[in-house]
C-alpha cells in the first residue's frame, strides 16, 4: 500500500505536483481554509504529516511556526526543501524534515501545539484511516487540522449507490494508480470522537460524484 503511494509521489510526479494542481478550485480552497484555521489557533509548533512538496510553507511562515515535516517520499521531501531554502537563513532552521511513515510516528518533544494531516486518508481503507488517526492522536497535540472525503450522513440509499458506483468507476479508470477511499461520515466522526477530538470547524472543499471533501479543525474534547 505504502510502497504504491511513495511510487505515485516520486520523481516528476513529485516535481509537478504543484503545477498540476494550484490553478485548481480546489487548492484555492483548501488555502482558505488552512489559513482560516491557522488564524484559530495560536500555533507556534506544528508537525505536518505528509507534508508533501511543502506547500504550506507560506502560510507557516505567516503564523512564524517550527514545523517538523514528515513524509515517506524522498522527492516530495526533495521539492519541499528546494522550498525552504528559498526561505531566509533563521526561518530555514525552523524546519526539520525527517522521511518516515505516519504509521511509524513517535511522539516529539515537545508536544507540537498543532498536527496537520492533509490529502492522505482517502489514500487508505477506512481500517488504515482509522490507524493513522491514532497515530496522530498519540502525538499528543490540543489542536489537528484535517482533510478528509466523505460519503455524508444525510445521503439517501440511491445517492449512497451513487457515491460507490462513482468511486468504483475512479478507480476502474486508474487502475495502475493507488486506489481511492471514501469513508462514511458517521464512521468517521464517531473515531474522532472515540479518540477524544471535537469538531470545531467544518469547511467544505469540494463536492463530486464520489465525495464531499472537508477540511477539520479539531480540539482535544
Amino acid at each position: 500500500m505504502m510502497d504504491k503511494l511513495v511510487e505515485a509521489y516520486s520523481g516528476d510526479k513529485a516535481r509537478n505536483y504543484d503545477a498540476r494542481r494550484a490553478a485548481s478550485k480546489r487548492w484555492r480552497r483548501e488555502v482558505a481554509a488552512m489559513e482560516a484555521m491557522l488564524a484559530d489557533i495560536d500555533a507556534g509548533t506544528i508537525l505536518d504529516c505528509p507534508f508533501g512538496t511543502g506547500r504550506w510553507v507560506p502560510q507557516y511562515e505567516a503564523a512564524g511556526a517550527t514545523v517538523t515535516a514528515v513524509d515517506l517520499s524522498q522527492g516530495m521531501l526533495d521539492e519541499a526543501a528546494a522550498k525552504i531554502a528559498d526561505l531566509p537563513k533563521e526561518r530555514q532552521a525552523a524546519y526539520t524534515l525527517i522521511r518516515a511513515s505516519i504509521f511509524d510516528l513517535s511522539p516529539l518533544r515537545p508536544v507540537p501545539d498543532l498536527t496537520v494531516c492533509i490529502r492522505f486518508l482517502n489514500w487508505v481503507a477506512f481500517p488504515d484511516a482509522v490507524r493513522a488517526l491514532e497515530r496522530l492522536t498519540a502525538l499528543g497535540s490540543p489542536h489537528m487540522i484535517l482533510g478528509a472525503s466523505l460519503v455524508p450522513d444525510a445521503a439517501g440509499p440511491l445517492r449512497r449507490l451513487w457515491y460507490g458506483l462513482s468511486l468504483a468507476v475512479i478507480n476502474w479508470r486508474a487502475h495502475h494508480k493507488p486506489a481511492q477511499h471514501v469513508h462514511p461520515e458517521a464512521a468517521f466522526l464517531a473515531e474522532l470522537d472515540r479518540l477524544g477530538w471535537r469538531v470545531v470547524d467544518r469547511r467544505e472543499i469540494m463536492r463530486r460524484n464520489a465525495r464531499v471533501n472537508y477540511f477539520f479543525r479539531l480540539e482535544r474534547a
